[in-house]
């Protein structure tokens, strides 16, 4: 099973979306990393750097999630049975009915990883650039916390592909844009953002962004 949720993941990954959403995602780390450098040479250990990383968290965040999401509501299932996938897991023992099951964790995984890589990578360079022991301490909680969001993010948008990929079939990224896109503007519109997908996610990173800067101090 491990194997066959590997494989997957990587076909998933080798998508065209999702290689756009992993470039994207580190693209904007690595950008804000550069700006962390420059901010703590500039302003040295008063500089904000957990305000800069909740500046770059939401735009990380939607940039890498995005497109690995809409990638992962293709219609995997007829994808892996043109490519011969399902043939290949059935010599192995795993049959299409735990292929399903295979394409949710793999989808999961890698929505979490392509968020995780620079986000969590963009905090672990504040811990570098720390001025001292409790404050390094205190940025690694900060990453830690980002990586947990990472997690949940990764586990409700990966759950959300999945169900719209087998239900919608070749439809699946119009049943997808259905269930995020549509609520989302809508509660938008009745200023009750946080009760859409997106805006709970959102929601969840802004609390742990204001953690980290509440933290945050010599």
């Amino acid at each position: 099973m491990l194997a066959a949720v590997a494989l997957s993941r990587t076909r998933l990954g080798r998508t065209a979306l999702s290689r756009i959403g992993l470039v994207g995602g580190a693209l904007l780390g690595a950008a804000f990393a550069s700006l962390a450098i420059v901010l703590r040479v500039t302003e040295g250990t008063s500089a904000p750097l957990e305000g800069l990383v909740g500046l770059g968290a939401a735009s990380i965040t939607l940039v890498a999630a995005a497109p690995t999401t809409i990638a992962a509501a293709s219609d995997r299932t007829a994808e892996d049975r043109e490519a011969g996938i399902e043939a290949l897991a059935a010599t192995h023992g795993v049959h299409a009915q735990s292929l399903h099951v295979v394409r949710w964790i793999a989808s999961m995984v890698q929505i979490a990883r392509a968020i995780a890589l620079p986000l969590v990578g963009l905090a672990l360079v504040t811990v570098a650039l720390s001025s001292s022991g409790s404050m390094a301490m205190r940025r690694i909680v900060f990453a830690l916390g980002l990586f947990a969001f990472s997690a949940i993010a990764g586990a409700t948008l990966g759950t959300i592909a999945t169900f719209a990929a087998r239900m919608g079939g070749r439809r699946g990224r119009v049943l997808l844009a259905a269930i995020v896109i549509v609520p989302w503007m809508l509660a938008e519109l009745a200023g009750r953002g946080s009760y859409s997908i997106p805006g709970a996610l959102s929601a969840l990173l802004s609390l742990l962004v204001d953690a980290g800067r509440g933290g945050a101090g010599a």
